[in-house]
């Protein structure tokens, strides 16, 4: 029987993506697609889930503009918990961020770190997680919170539109090199999607808290060589991050990447495949 994934917040950046890479959807894999003005029509702040069938739920809506209402983050959240209810599905998988980490340790973060938000961002999705966790203790869904890298394309980097004159500008980090951080291409975040799916579906046990992301981390001066992109090195300043990485063992444990998946070229490849 083919597995209803509802897909809530399907029109901002990621959901558009996988959209694109499930226009033809998966074997066995109905997507119902949730907006406020198309496929499943629903204002999740406004209103009670209007119903309808899900196996499996996931969650993407969120604000991640810094200057928009983050606190909207922890209703959100909560709304598609109460809709994996109300839908009868098996799982919800809620979208959280590598963020609620902070960025203070220089280690691979694991799901077992404590984590220690240090910017709003990471501390409303924080509390997204903890009210979630609260649901989740007298629910019947399970809940996994997916706690993302960034993803190619959908990240400030990649994602901006620039005038073609204006290089972008990159933070040295002490040492060499620029930033480094986890990323993911769209492609592969589709594919892992519909592996936990799929998973959840059949009732597997699932972690509560798993990061998403293909390792290993990735230098931003090589991802925007591989693009082709025009960047420049700006000034040494402090407080620049040299490093931010996920440790993704579990993940790697129910979804195998290949050993490319984090290469700077395959991760601009697979960006422009759904752009």
């Amino acid at each position: 029987m083919a597995t209803r994934l509802l897909v809530l917040g399907s029109t901002g950046r990621i959901g558009r993506f996988l959209r694109r890479a499930w226009d033809t959807p998966p074997e066995d894999l109905v997507p119902l697609w949730h907006g406020r003005n198309e496929g499943v029509r629903w204002d999740m702040l406004a209103e009670p889930f209007p119903g309808g069938r899900a196996d499996v739920v996931l969650n993407l809506a969120g604000v991640t503009d810094r200057t928009g209402r983050l606190s909207d983050n922890v209703p959100l959240g909560l709304a598609g918990c109460h809709a994996a209810e109300t839908a009868g599905a098996r799982h919800v998988f809620l979208l959280s961020s590598g963020a609620v980490y902070g960025s203070a340790r220089t280690c691979d973060l694991l799901e077992t770190d404590g984590p220690a938000p240090d910017h709003p961002y990471g501390q409303t999705k924080l509390a997204m997680e903890r009210a979630a966790l609260g649901w989740a203790e007298t629910a019947r869904p399970g809940l996994t919170l997916l706690r993302l890298g960034n993803v190619a394309g959908a990240d400030a980097l990649l994602g901006t539109v620039r005038p073609p004159d204006q290089p972008v500008i990159l933070d040295p980090v002490p040492g060499g090199g620029g930033p480094v951080r986890t990323y993911i291409g769209p492609l592969t975040l589709a594919r892992v999607l519909e592996r936990l799916v799929r998973l959840a579906a059949q009732d597997t046990e699932l972690p509560r808290v798993l990061n998403l992301g293909a390792p290993p981390a990735v230098d931003m001066a090589d991802l925007l060589d591989a693009a082709g992109l025009a960047w420049r090195w700006g000034p040494r300043r402090e407080g620049v991050i040299p490093r931010v990485a996920l440790g993704l063992e579990r993940l790697q444990a129910l979804c195998p990447l290949p050993a490319d998946a984090a290469r700077p070229a395959t991760l601009v490849a697979e960006w422009r495949t759904l752009s």
